[in-house]
């Protein structure tokens, strides 16, 4: 429980800071030095494992495909895994990847893990009237917003954290099953597809410098 000298004068510092640190976050990024990225030239994104997988993968997809990648239709991929009998989450093995790879026609697949999904959370914070913090409640990273007073409640103020998303994502070879590439990241956004669109817009800038034959210039 944080009491008067600690609550109030630290909410603002933290919003700002938050602020200034989701605005210039890029993923933590390994790259094979091995890997020929030219080979590469078509690839599909498997649902991620973790909380809101789907959306993970859907909105690297679209990432993906607005860089100008060649991708494998999502829907089209869960259809020939279930017909398969083979895992639709990111836990696949390598010899499931080579399996996948040769039934698409993929050189490489796009699998991960959701590792944190946190929608954003209201606190209500009271104050012994006299300008002073009697209580918040503690709020485990996250912006700190106020959204005002909270009407019938005398001497409160309601605080709002952001959404939170974290993800690992990798991209493997099907032919070798060797990692070509693998980026983990977290991030802030109003709500969590937000949260995940500013992660998967970092991991596929991470690719273009590296990947000439696959992102559009």
């Amino acid at each position: 429980m944080k009491t008067a000298a600690s609550g109030g004068r630290r909410l603002w510092p933290c919003l700002l800071c938050a602020a200034a640190l989701s605005g210039c976050v890029t993923p933590q990024v390994a790259i094979n030095p091995h890997a020929n990225f030219s080979s590469i030239q078509r690839v599909a994104v498997v649902t991620f494992g973790g909380p809101d997988g789907d959306i993970a993968a859907d909105l690297l997809t679209q990432q993906l495909v607005a860089a100008g990648a060649n991708v494998i239709e999502r829907q089209q991929l869960s259809a020939i895994l279930s017909e398969q009998g083979l895992a639709r989450s990111g836990l696949l093995d390598p010899r499931t990847v080579k399996q996948v790879g040769k039934i698409l026609g993929v050189d490489a697949l796009f699998v991960g893990t959701v590792a944190l999904s946190q929608p954003s959370q209201s606190y209500v914070v009271t104050n012994n009237g006299k300008g002073s913090w009697q209580s918040v409640t503690p709020v485990n990273g996250g912006a700190v917003v106020p959204a005002g007073p909270l009407l019938g409640v005398p001497n409160s103020q309601v605080f709002t954290t952001d959404a939170q998303a974290s993800v690992v994502a990798r991209l493997i070879d099907v032919e070798t099953g060797t990692i070509l590439w693998s980026a983990s990241m977290s991030y802030e956004g109003l709500d969590v597809p937000s949260a995940m669109q500013g992660i998967m817009e970092g991991f596929v800038q991470s690719l273009v410098p590296i990947w000439p034959s696959l992102i559009a210039r």
